[in-house]
């Protein structure tokens, strides 16, 4: 039977707590630490025997640690927290990271045999911003994805939705992606998902939302200016020729104003 018919187990070296990470790898032995379980529990590379283990963000993993995940992936062989006796296993490992891992080395800050032995393939992935035709693809599989999940007919992007989501620089990636996704998804009110249904963060900076920045300024020029005209009429008693003088504009002015306005002014 190959590895990739056997089980798959993953862990997140980032997320989880340091001092949580041994014994999720490695498993424990009952009572062998406050809180253990008293039937003990085996680990991740335990239970990965016979498939695959996937350690991502294997960059955040502790130093300490990464000598005795070294000694189990050249020995084939493990030993729980606790425990005395190894156990055989065999699974393949694939790591990912967003880190230097060669700099870390350079830096003394993940072991340089641990490196050449997950280097045997290295396969690199350009961040998101340098894969505009991935965008698009990823977006709409997202939104099929979540629409199934929530019992909802499919969404699509429309245009506008779609040049905004390729004019974004995506810091976090494809995950930031999918999380937009499912903001907007959410957010979505149509049969098809649009620009005003992303979130702030990523059309902020965009072009089309810029434009639409610079109509809200004119329209909020407007409304200081309906402001100021309604304050006028009131200090004035509907006054026109008082207030336009406040107002320091022509009467004539003040009268486009108050038409415009639709204030109840007698004229």
């Amino acid at each position: 039977m190959g590895y990739e018919l056997g089980p798959f187990m993953a862990i997140n070296c980032a997320a989880m707590p340091r001092e949580l990470i041994e014994s999720e790898l490695f498993g424990y032995e009952g009572g062998s630490f406050t809180g253990a379980e008293k039937t003990g529990r085996p680990g991740k590379i335990e239970l990965a025997s016979g498939g695959t283990l996937f350690l991502d963000e294997i960059g955040d993993m502790p130093f300490e640690l990464q000598s005795v995940l070294l000694r189990v992936l050249e020995d084939k062989q493990v030993m729980r927290v606790g425990g005395r006796r190894y156990k055989s296993i065999d699974f393949r490992i694939i790591a990912a990271t967003n880190k230097d891992l060669w700099q870390m080395v350079q830096e003394g800050l993940f072991r340089e045999d641990l490196f050449f032995r997950l280097s045997v393939l290295s396969i690199s992935i350009p961040p998101l911003r340098d894969r505009e035709g991935d965008i698009e693809l990823l977006a709409d599989d997202f939104a099929e994805r979540y629409c199934f999940k929530l019992g909802n007919q499919p969404l699509k992007l429309d245009s506008g939705a779609k040049d905004a989501l390729m004019k974004y620089t995506w810091p976090g990636n494809v995950r930031q992606l999918q999380n937009v996704i499912i903001y907007a998804v959410n957010n979505a009110q149509g049969d098809n998902i649009q620009f005003r249904d992303l979130p702030k963060l990523v059309n902020r900076l965009n072009p089309i939302n810029q434009e639409k920045s610079n109509a809200a300024k004119v329209l909020s020029l407007e409304d200081t200016e309906k402001n100021a005209i309604e304050s006028a009429l009131k200090k004035t008693d509907n006054n026109v020729y008082e207030a336009a003088l406040l107002l320091n504009i022509g009467k004539s002015t003040l009268y486009r104003k108050i038409k415009k306005y639709q204030f109840d002014v007698d004229i």
